[in-house]
């Protein structure tokens, strides 16, 4: 739903299906391929596939730490 910078190596994404919403907490320290053409490539509404780990971004909320987007 969307997609936000903070800085060049760290991308907020907000995914919706379902009536759900998860946070994705992309770094460039943790993606396995090319980071640019992660942030280059993805825009609003397309459909993703993620894997990754859970955990907690700054302010707390519940994130999805991606290693790889397809």
């Amino acid at each position: 739903m969307s997609i936000r910078a903070a800085g060049n190596k760290l991308v907020f994404m907000d995914l919706v299906g379902d009536d759900y919403k998860v946070q994705l907490m992309a770094t460039a320290n943790n993606y396995e391929g090319n980071f640019e053409t992660l942030v280059n490539d993805i825009k609003r509404g397309d459909i993703i596939g993620v894997e990754g780990a859970p955990g907690r971004s700054q302010t707390g909320e519940l994130s999805l730490r991606p290693k790889k987007i397809t």
